[in-house]
């Protein structure tokens, strides 16, 4: 089979949805080779990373959970942000600047529990595929990166299915036919039991407390749940409906009041209500996605349509309230506080799409689409009552209706055997509050194959956006708010230049090495002292704009064929941001400016019953803004680092924090071992069982999330003159044993 034929064949396919992708097969007699790193080397595209379930499957997981989104921050280029969170930070970006489409469907959080367990349940999804770089021209919204989740198909011919059960959660899928052939559905279902096991703990936690007056609250569970309905009308067309959820609760708090110890020493002839109180702080935060998607295909003889109409909606709810009363026999002495937080965004859309293959020598894809977005930018609400005189302060941002119109042109052209280039252009009209912002998008992709082994590439990309998620957090939470662009604030855009080399080697092994530049403008950040949670400003005037720019290196080294796989990442990258109102005007470092990461992920096949994997990741810390001295206050001695000198009356002064520059500090490197094991047990009828053993964190490593000023272990023994404050680094996540159980039917 030429060069010729693999490339045109590869390049139709990356390019065709997952449920069309065997109309595409049929229009030509070509095989389609490569897969994975083989892709790389012989298809247009560059930047691109696909993984289907069982590369999935086969990585060292946390809590007994496989991960789509903890799979791709071990990619080179890709940077986790926090430990254990499922954050993603590509090539610079942002993690807000990041696509997800579920079959299509575009959602807006993908994470639960804070970012420990992405909202996708594997047992639903066929494959994925990441892009990072040379975007196709029907991807568009998002400046970073784009991750394009197919999920499975159901099967029309007998029923199947799947049930796993981890220490945090269990799932299951089932999939079959309704009738024989033309019609067929699939479901799952995800739920974590948190709340359920932590009763018992909670419950001897409460039991102890009550002598001393304390009981603790604490809540959490999310719940994922997918469902899908396909139909064959004929040969030529098929139509499916398929809807999504996913949903966390949390809560937690705690309640002071006399403990039984205080109550029992009570003078017989007091009144017990005067020194009966209580006083409630309860923390509660809630957050989902929903949606669903309809779509019809139809097959041509050169290729196909394809039309979807889709609905989806996120909603975040934060509440922090207090409740007290001093005596409970004086009504006058209860109070509250209570502050809310709302954010929402919810889509309609509808898209439609055209591919032809019109020779090996050239495919087009062409499209458009319209999307309708309503946004709920910020609602804070605020009330308190204190010695019965009620107040609140209040902000309620108006509601705002955005509309969002695109058309693209992708163009896939082989010249000879040798040549391949991907060209396409993709125009987006947005308009809000009445002004209207045109973007042009180009891509493209040259591809130059010098012999059947080695490939040479180049490509430049520009991505629009015109929602983002703003955050003054380290982490990026449920709590940051979705705002589009307003006539203040012009649409985010990148471009980014990419240069690659990539080959075949012996023995099934392949390597890629891609340099890249990409500078962004129109940022947005929160201005100084100003957040989320300050009410009496509009959004809009808490944010600021500037630009930013990053570039580096990614290379990779794969092995796929064999009973030892793996791969072998590293990424060199220089991260940086500059605002006029930020840091004097000055440029800085980027929060996650990890200039160094490496990565190698490791399988072994023992035998037909046991698999190992391993993995190792390295990056250089994050950065973060931390005072390392403290200016002088009048009247005190000149401060030494990094605190200041007790006064002569023996107080501890703290002054007033110097911070030279913004994100000034490099904290700790990061470094983790992941070990696992899978143990496969084969029954009657290709039912199958497959338990996980995984150590994550294997030899412990306390990777610092962040480092504080705090006051040495040794402080009161030291002299006066000597006392002063420290740091200290703060780690939560040790080594974390898992074990989980899937019965496959």
């Amino acid at each position: 089979m030429c060069l010729l034929a693999i490339t045109a064949a590869t390049t139709a396919v990356a390019d065709t949805p997952a449920d069309s992708t065997e109309n595409v097969k049929t229009l030509q007699e070509v095989v389609v080779n490569g897969e994975g790193a083989e892709r790389n080397l012989k298809a247009t595209e560059m930047g691109r990373h696909s993984l289907n379930s069982q590369m999935l499957l086969n990585l060292p997981v946390m809590f007994g959970e496989p991960d789509i989104v903890k799979a791709l921050q071990t990619l080179p280029g890709v940077s986790q942000g926090i430990e254990g969170f499922t954050g993603l930070y590509v090539r610079g970006g942002e993690n807000d600047q990041n696509l997800f489409l579920y079959q299509g469907l575009p959602l807006y959080h993908v994470s639960h529990l804070g970012g420990i367990f992405s909202s996708f349940n594997v047992a639903t999804v066929s494959g994925v595929d990441f892009y990072k770089a040379a975007y196709p021209a029907r991807y568009g919204g998002r400046i970073s990166s784009i991750t394009d989740i197919s999920m499975s198909r159901p099967n029309f011919e007998k029923y199947e299915g799947r049930v796993s059960v981890g220490l945090l959660s269990m799932n299951g899928y089932v999939s079959g036919p309704i009738v024989k052939g033309k019609t067929a559905f699939s479901a799952a279902l995800r739920r974590s039991w948190i709340d359920l096991v932590s009763i018992p703990a909670l419950a001897i936690m409460n039991n102890k407390g009550k002598g001393e007056g304390k009981k603790h609250m604490a809540y959490y569970n999310f719940t994922d749940f997918n469902a899908r309905l396909d139909h064959k009308f004929n040969n030529r067309a098929s139509a499916f409906l398929m809807g999504y959820f996913g949903h966390d609760d949390f809560k937690i708090g705690l309640r002071e009041f006399p403990g039984t110890y205080a109550m029992s020493s009570i003078p017989p002839t007091a009144d017990p209500a005067s020194y009966d109180y209580f006083d409630e702080n309860t923390n509660k935060l809630s957050w989902g996605n929903w949606g669903v998607l309809g779509n019809f295909n139809y097959r041509l003889d050169n290729g196909y349509v394809n039309a979807a109409v889709y609905y989806s909606s996120y909603n975040s709810d934060y509440r922090q309230e207090r409740e007290y009363q001093s005596d409970m026999s004086d009504i006058s002495s209860y109070g509250f506080n209570r502050s809310r937080t709302k954010n929402s965004i919810s889509d309609i859309g509808v898209k439609g799409d055209y591919v032809a293959t019109f020779s090996n020598l050239y495919t087009m894809h062409a499209g458009l689409g319209y999307i309708n977005h309503n946004f709920l930018p910020e609602e804070l609400t605020n009330e308190w009552n204190h010695n019965e005189e009620p107040s609140s302060d209040n902000y309620l941002s108006p509601l705002l209706t955005a509309h969002e119109a695109y058309v693209y042109l992708d163009n896939n052209l082989t010249f000879g055997e040798r040549i391949a280039l991907s060209a396409g252009l993709r125009a987006t009209l947005f308009n809000v509050q009445g002004h209207s912002f045109f973007s042009a998008e180009p891509r493209a992709t040259l591809r130059v194959s010098l012999t059947q082994d080695y490939s040479v590439k180049l490509s430049y990309a520009r991505m629009s956006q015109c929602v983002q998620q703003i955050s003054n957090n380290y982490i990026s939470l449920p709590t940051d708010l979705w705002q589009p662009i307003t006539p203040r604030f012009k649409p985010i855009t990148s471009d980014q230049i990419s240069a690659g080399v990539y080959g075949s080697l012996p023995y099934s092994m392949y390597f890629s090495a891609e340099l890249w530049y990409k500078w962004m403008d129109n940022l947005l950040e929160y201005k100084e002292g100003s957040s989320a949670l300050k009410a009496g400003i509009s959004w809009e005037d808490k944010l600021t704009s500037g630009k930013g720019w990053s570039y580096g290196l990614d290379l990779s080294l794969t092995k796929d064929a064999g009973p030892f796989t793996g791969t072998i990442g590293y990424g060199l990258m220089w991260n940086w941001r500059k605002f006029a109102q930020l840091n004097e005007g000055e440029k800085f470092p980027a929060k996650f400016d990890n200039r160094h990461k490496f990565n190698i992920n490791v399988q072994y096949k023992l035998n037909r019953i046991i698999e190992f994997n391993a993995g190792w990741v390295f990056m250089t810390g994050n950065r973060l803004s931390l005072s390392m001295y403290d200016y002088e206050l009048p009247g005190d001695q000149f401060p030494d680092a990094p605190g200041v000198i007790p006064s002569t009356s023996g107080e501890q002064i703290n002054g007033l924090g110097y911070l030279p520059t913004r994100n000034n500090i490099r904290i700790p490197p990061y470094h983790r071992l992941d070990l696992g094991m899978n143990i496969n047990r084969f029954y009657k009828n290709g039912r199958k069982g497959i338990w996980n053993v995984s150590l994550y964190n294997a030899y412990c490593r306390m990777n610092p999330i962040t480092v504080q000023k705090d006051y040495p272990k040794e402080y009161l023994n030291l002299p006066m003159n000597q006392r002063h404050k420290g740091f200290r680094t703060l780690s939560f996540i040790p080594i974390i044993p898992s074990v989980s159980y899937t019965y496959i039917f």
